[in-house]
Order: structure tokens, then C-alpha cells, then sequence
């Protein structure tokens, strides 16, 4: 079992604010000052403790826009894969393109020559 952040965030606030009216409570009465710094105490860490498991669940969850943008940058990589190929069928269409025009060339000029008696 995993620890989870998310979870014991929300339990953390919880206790410190428990702590803090227990607190007030607790000095209230006047004769009862460590009671009261206890819980004082208690409620500052609580509250620490919460802020550092916000920072601990900040790091773990990524940015939904930084997902996003990797996700088009790895989109994009795979497109530059297939320019290679892309690149070999244009050198081929270019040379088969050459191939007709020297075709075409030499069909008219042997319809311009003379015929042969």
C-alpha cells in the first residue's frame, strides 16, 4: 500500500484546525497554559505538515498542460521518422520524372527527323 498525499492532506487541515479551537478552548480557562501551548504546538505541525504533503502531491502530479505539449513534441518526432522516407520517395519520383522527359524528348525529335528510305 502506497502512501497517498492526496489523502491525508485534507486530514491534516482537519486536525490542525481541531488543534487550534482546542487551543482556544484550552486557554480560555487560563490555569491551563500548557494544555493550551500543546495544542498550539500540535496545530502548527499539523499545518506544516499538510503544506509539505501539497508540495509532495504538486510534484507528483504532473501538469496536465506539460502532457499535453510532450505529447505533441513525441507526435512530432515520429513525423521527422517518417520524413526520411518521405525524402527517398520524392530522389525516386524525382529520377522517374527525368526518365519521361528524356522520354518525351526523344519521341519528338524522332518525329522531326525525316523517315529513313
Amino acid at each position: 500500500m502506497t502512501f497517498k498525499p492526496r489523502l491525508w492532506e485534507p486530514i491534516a487541515w482537519i486536525l490542525s484546525a481541531g488543534n487550534v479551537v482546542a487551543a482556544w478552548f484550552a486557554a480560555r480557562t487560563g490555569a491551563e497554559t500548557w494544555h493550551a501551548m500543546t495544542h498550539a504546538v500540535l496545530a502548527a505541525s499539523f499545518a506544516l505538515w499538510a503544506l509539505h504533503l501539497r508540495r509532495l502531491r504538486n510534484q507528483a502530479e504532473p501538469d496536465a498542460f506539460m502532457v499535453e505539449r510532450l505529447h505533441e513534441i513525441e507526435a512530432r518526432f515520429a513525423e521527422f521518422d517518417q520524413l526520411h522516407d518521405v525524402e527517398a520517395r520524392v530522389a525516386e519520383l524525382e529520377e522517374r520524372l527525368d526518365f519521361v522527359e528524356r522520354a518525351l524528348v526523344d519521341a519528338r525529335a524522332r518525329e522531326q527527323l525525316p523517315p529513313k528510305d
